[in-house]
């Protein structure tokens, strides 16, 4: 990019480099000083700010210069590394004193954070001399590019304007300029191949038309802003330790939106979670106020209370919100290059968004400043806000110990005490053994236990309201995310709130996920046993690839005294490498699976290890479509769940390019949730697809990618894409006249363009006990349903419907779902099965893999995709 950086720079600037000389000039409301020990960003990095987009590892030399240019004032630290080996760092600026002390200043932080060791007099004594620690966190999607830009010039203000100096006397600034460096260099390497000779601002250049996957998301497509609950890819697990090690009482998540919007700060849109505390609100309010008056200042346009709501706590300014920090989002309207043209026909550029984050950033820092003794104390009465809490969640592991475990470390993850119980105790009417779980609700982080651990977070009446009244006129809705993501029931673990807190005594737990296990009867002469549970999908992806021998009941069977349940593997000593026991300990390690061993295949009743009842698996190899048209986020979950979280490899085939592939070399095609699988796929791919099913084939359809099974030009599966129930002949009729109002708005309503779509809720779903898919899954599970696809069930003769949906009057678990969603989804199917010549289709109307947060479906996916290829009978 250099060379063409070179070439085109002197026309560049026609459009680019005036507005970056006035982001230099153009700051009314701040004061400005040279300092030319400090270094500017041309000095550095040789153009001026938002003249060019910076790379990742720019931006790093940048803020690496100005620790060279002050270090007693700048300090940084990495804190992760991408899955794409890339570093992820922090820089903390302050004055010479602060930065001196900045261990002490942690720790001051955190002892604010918990009033049980923190009295009120102690809490004052460190306010008076605790600087506000602010978080300046940018760039989360790689293609949301000039919040980094903007991190580096608000640094370097701090270091040489006056007025900004002063800020420091009491606030410890911590800039996250690249949250996401991988989706950023995906970015620019598509942005840098496009350019062109001039910046070209229309819409359909280029340098602004990102290709598949886009920049938004990490290497594994996840979209980092919904991660930070649940912690899965490095760039989460790495920040949110961050956060929680610093405590800061300010944070900030700058983004980009449409290139048509302006920039958005707080107060934020309607609904708001209940379990936001109320002062949090109130503080939001008074940073959106002085930011509203630097805009004003400026000349920039803003607005707030629109769009972007405080709901869902998975966002990187809802999960630090309930730690007690002022948390909000910034959104600038995005040039997604140099320069961008407005549905107006407004061009505006790169160098003004970076522009509009600075302005952003500065104001923040200074409410910060001005608002020191507030926010310092109102951060510690949060804490204390938490111990007034009454009551206790306990989480029992005696259905699923393994999903009990990672539930467990999660929450220790997300700051919230979870104790493991020393004895037997007795809870909210129940008896629960050692071991188990209890989160009691007298703690700080009262607020985060509550949000992320109750059933249900009720939205306000008055919003579903207006969003009847919106959906009545055909407007949509104003449901940004989903609203339903209680994490017992999206683990599958029992979770039992009770009233007060049981005395019995608990050990803390630990921020480990998996509770390891070994073999028990190591020396049985048969062989072993491994139980079914969240557990099993990681043991036996392992052992698969060890090459161990392995079989699965399908039936369940009674050996020795002990039920064991459908879904049981077995694996022999017979044939086995001498390393066996050596290897089944270290997967028990690893996974927390149980291993037992028996001393002889005969079992009491039930399934005979020899029957037709009892497969035997071997590694598949699976291949996933990739590229469009799958849904990016979606293929990356697919392939981040058998890849990383059960640690199978996978092969990445464009779905363009099926129509050539050797699909024969694969036992199972995965076909993530996206739409428009047929237009892509063409005649021909689709027909190579048919073909490989019949041949002996396991395909597995995702979500929306179902559609294509079902279309009847692909002669798949007889089900079909059901639009809004049908209406009988006289609603028909009567649809025809309009006499009032009443009648105007009912035919308005009745568009037949099926249900709305539903932004996510938590649905109960009922699996069929005698079908091989369901073996070792409990009876009920929790299916997050999202859009508006419902599927017509399988008739006798034609499949099996071997999970379907409850009866709509007892199947939504959480979460708002509109009421003729719920009236048609009852008795739908979750997951169909149906034999296609040799080989089969499993297709899944909801994805199971969405976000790799439900804990409680991966050994539904898992059973389809290793086992699946053991109920087909190849002809190749």
């Amino acid at each position: 990019m250099s060379m063409l950086r070179r070439s085109v720079r002197p026309l560049a600037l026609t459009l680019a480099g005036a507005c970056a000389a006035a982001l230099l000039a153009a700051q009314p409301a701040f004061a400005r000083q040279t300092g030319a020990e400090i270094p500017t960003v041309r000095q550095t990095l040789g153009y001026d700010s938002g003249q060019e987009i910076s790379r990742a590892a720019d931006v790093r030399r940048y803020f690496e210069a100005l620790k060279t240019a002050a270090p007693t004032q700048v300090v940084l630290g990495d804190y992760a590394r991408t899955w794409e080996g890339r570093p992820l760092f922090w820089a903390a600026v302050g004055s010479p004193a602060n930065i001196a002390r900045l261990n002490q200043i942690k720790a001051n932080a955190r002892a604010l954070a918990d009033p049980r060791a923190t009295s009120t007099q102690q809490a004052s004594n460190i306010i008076a001399d605790q600087p506000v620690i602010v978080w300046m966190a940018y760039s989360v999607h790689g293609n949301e590019i000039s919040p980094a830009d903007a991190s580096m010039e608000a640094a370097r203000r701090l270091l040489t304007d006056p007025t900004a100096q002063a800020w420091l006397a009491n606030t410890v600034v911590v800039f996250v300029p690249t949250q996401n460096p991988d989706g950023r260099e995906r970015f620019l390497n598509s942005f840098a191949s496009g350019r062109g000779s001039v910046v070209n601002p229309d819409p359909a250049s280029a340098e602004r038309d990102e290709p598949w996957p886009s920049g938004r998301y990490n290497h594994y497509l996840f979209d980092l802003n919904r991660d930070w609950f649940i912690q899965t890819q490095p760039e989460t697990q790495g920040h949110s330790a961050q956060v929680r090690d610093w405590r800061p009482q300010v944070v900030v998540d700058s983004h980009e939106m449409g290139s048509d919007e302006t920039f958005f700060f707080p107060p934020e849109a309607e609904p708001l979670n209940p379990w936001i505390w109320p002062r949090t609100l109130e503080n939001r309010a008074l940073f959106g106020r002085n930011t509203g008056a630097r805009f004003d200042a400026a000349g920039l346009p803003y607005f707030n209370r629109k769009v972007y709501d405080a709901f869902y706590p998975g966002y990187g300014d809802g999960w630090p919100g309930y730690l007690g920090a002022v948390s909000m989002t910034y959104e600038a309207g995005s040039a997604r290059g140099l320069a961008a043209r407005r549905s107006s026909g407004e061009v505006f550029t790169y160098a003004d968004t970076v522009r509009a984050h600075l302005t952003a950033t500065l104001a923040t820092i200074e409410t910060a400043s001005r608002n020191h003794d507030r926010l310092l104390n109102d951060f510690y009465a949060y804490h204390r806000d938490g111990m007034s809490g009454r009551g206790a969640y306990v989480l029992p592991r005696a259905k699923d110990p393994a999903a009990a475990d990672r539930l467990a470390g999660l929450l220790v993850r997300s700051g919230i005490e979870v104790g493991v119980a020393r004895q037997a105790f007795g809870a909210c009417g129940g008896q629960y053994r050692a071991g188990d779980y209890l989160v009691n609700l007298s703690q700080p982080q009262r607020r985060m236990a509550e949000v992320l651990l109750t059933r249900d977070v009720p939205i306000p009446p008055a919003f579903l309201a207006e969003q009847e009244r919106r959906r009545s006129r055909g407007l949509g809705d104003e449901i940004y995310d989903v609203t339903a993501w209680s994490l017992p029931l999206m683990f599958g673990v029992d979770a039992a709130r009770c009233n007060s807190a049981p005395g019995v005594a608990v050990d803390a737990r630990g921020p480990e996920l998996v509770t390891p296990s070994a073999v028990r009867n190591a020396e049985a002469r048969y062989g072993f046993l491994v139980a079914p549970g969240s557990a099993q999908p990681r043991f036996l992806a392992a052992a698969l690839q060890a090459g161990l021998t392995i079989s699965s009941a399908d039936k369940p069977f009674a050996q020795n005294g002990r039920d064991w349940p459908a879904g049981t593997l077995i694996l022999p000593k017979a044939g086995a490498p001498a390393d066996l026991v050596a290897t089944l300990n270290r997967l028990a390690a690893d996974t927390g699976a149980e291993v037992v061993g028996t001393d002889e295949s005969w079992v009491d009743s039930g399934a005979s290890f020899g029957s037709g009842d009892v497969v035997r698996l071997r590694a598949p190899r699976i291949a996933l479509a990739w590229d469009s048209p799958a849904a990016p986020d979606a293929a990356g979950a697919t392939r981040w769940t058998l890849e990383q979280d059960l640690g199978y490899p996978v092969t990445a085939i464009r779905a363009g390019s099926f129509g050539e592939a050797d699909l024969s070399q694969y036992q199972v095609l995965i076909l993530p949730e996206g739409r428009s699988y047929k237009s892509v796929l063409g005649e021909d791919g689709v027909k190579a697809l048919h073909d490989w099913v019949s041949r002996g084939g396991t395909l597995i359809s995702l979500g929306t990618a179902t559609r294509l099974l079902t279309d009847a030009d692909s002669h798949m599966l007889a089900s079909r894409r059901q639009d809004a129930a049908e209406q009988d002949e006289a609603e028909k009729k009567s649809a025809l006249r309009i006499e009032n109002q009443t009648d105007y708005a009912a035919l308005l309503a009745e568009s037949g363009h099926g249900p709305d779509s539903v932004a996510g809720v938590l649905a109960r779903a009922h699996v069929d006990p005698d079908h091989w898919i369901g073996a070792g899954l409990p009876s009920e599970l929790n299916v997050l349903v999202r859009g508006a696809d419902i599927y017509a069930p399988l008739k006798r003769g034609e499949g099996s419907n071997a999970v379907r949906f409850e009866g709509s009057d007892t199947l939504l678990a959480s979460g708002q779902l509109w009421a003729e969603n719920q009236a048609q989804l009852g008795y739908k199917p979750v997951v169909m099965i149906e034999t296609l010549g040799a080989g089969q289709l499993i297709a899944f109307t909801q994805d199971p893999t969405v976000r790799g947060y439900l804990e409680g479906l991966k050994p539904l996916f898992a059973n389809a995709v290793f086992k699946g290829p053991a109920h087909v009978s190849p002809r190749w």
